[in-house]
């Protein structure tokens, strides 16, 4: 009986043992797989991290690669528009029209004023015996070179303008006559350009109270509005003669026209206006020195109120009427072809005559203008 129950015991424990040692076994099976499955997904991990990083290195040298190969058409593109910038001036000029030419070149402001003006300057020199005066002012000097005179426009602009806002018309004149301010109206020779110094509008246009210089020694004062004369203003020329030019040939001094501006031109209300240089006056001739009344685009319109001048100092009052610049004839023309045209107020049978022929554009003659 004992021997039986040792055996059963026996068995027992070598069964016991197998399961701990299957159970053990297990185990570690257990704990190998899962040790091996984490080292598998740790390295599937190292794997796409390592493939991420390679794609995206790939992706910035492929872009890399793109933009060195786009730099030179970029580079090509680039010149080509700044060829084209550069010809886009010349381009533009050449294509510009007349009308869209820029008439005005402004003179900048002086920043300082100058201790001493110009015609300061001027008496100094003829006090110190540098430069002697032997001809009138409106003759020139012999052998004289206008394109040597040194200029500076901004400040004959700046006192000429001063002297002109200050109304005396005494020293405008004196300094129109002096060899810098002709040298400066002669580099405009030829064209309606001008010399602007003044009030501007926002696009460098003259606009409100200004000065402006032209060829041929004229100049304009007064309101001006995008970019044109326009509204209260006067224009003059002065007269500049060689010496040996024969008296009939060299009478005028000064033209001018005092009014209304429109359009660039006379419009309006005016008074144009001639100073003579008397001793080249012929005796007994009257010369028409006044014309006062309406005008049209320069031209004599309505109603002109008219004064001559002698050598004596005399004058003579007369009127006519034009339309469009053409004197409106007053009788029957004569055996030369003259019409009457203009009448003395104090001699109703007095006239000054013209013929047909002549008998247009009657107006302010002279006078420089873009829209003329």
């Amino acid at each position: 009986m004992k021997d039986n129950n040792k055996a059963k015991l026996l068995t027992i424990g070598i069964a016991v043992v197998l399961i701990l040692i299957i159970c053990g076994i297990s185990v570690v099976i257990y704990a190998l797989n899962k040790r091996n499955s984490q080292d598998t997904s740790t390295m599937l991990q190292e794997d796409i991290m390592e493939y991420a990083n390679t794609s995206q290195e790939q992706s910035v040298t492929a872009q890399d690669i793109e933009k060195k190969d786009s730099v030179p058409e970029e580079a090509e593109e680039a010149e080509k528009e700044e060829e084209e910038k550069k010809e886009e001036p010349e381009k533009q000029e050449k294509e510009k029209t007349p009308e869209q030419e820029e008439s005005a070149v402004v003179v900048k402001e002086q920043e300082a004023p100058q201790e001493q003006s110009i015609m300061e300057e001027e008496a100094g020199k003829q006090d110190s015996g540098e430069e002697q005066k032997t001809t009138a002012k409106w003759q020139k000097e012999a052998g004289e070179n206008l394109a040597a005179v040194e200029i500076d426009l901004s400040r004959q602009m700046s006192e000429m303008k001063g002297y002109w806002e200050a109304g005396n018309m005494e020293a405008v004149e004196d300094l129109a006559y002096l060899p810098r301010y002709r040298a400066a109206s002669e580099k405009l020779s030829g064209t309606t350009k001008y010399y602007y110094y003044g009030d501007t509008d926002g696009s460098k246009r003259p606009n409100g109270m200004g000065l402006a210089m032209y060829t041929d020694n004229q100049y304009y004062y007064g309101e001006w509005k995008n970019g044109v004369r326009s509204g209260n203003g006067m224009w003059i020329k002065f007269y500049v003669y060689d010496q040996n030019a024969k008296a009939k040939d060299s009478i005028y001094l000064q033209h001018s026209y005092s009014g209304t501006w429109a359009n660039d031109l006379p419009n309006g209300d005016g008074a144009e206006h001639y100073d003579f240089i008397d001793e080249n006056l012929e005796i007994n001739v009257g010369y028409n020195r006044n014309f006062i009344g309406n005008f049209k685009n320069g031209l004599y319109h309505g109603e002109i109120y008219i004064t001559n001048y002698y050598s004596d100092h005399n004058t003579k009052e007369w009127s006519g009427t034009a339309k469009d610049g053409v004197w409106q004839a007053m009788g029957e023309k004569d055996s030369k072809g003259q019409y009457p045209v203009i009448v003395e107020l104090t001699d109703s049978d007095n006239y000054q005559w013209m013929a047909e022929k002549a008998n247009k554009n009657q107006g302010v003659d002279g006078l420089i203008s873009a829209a003329k």
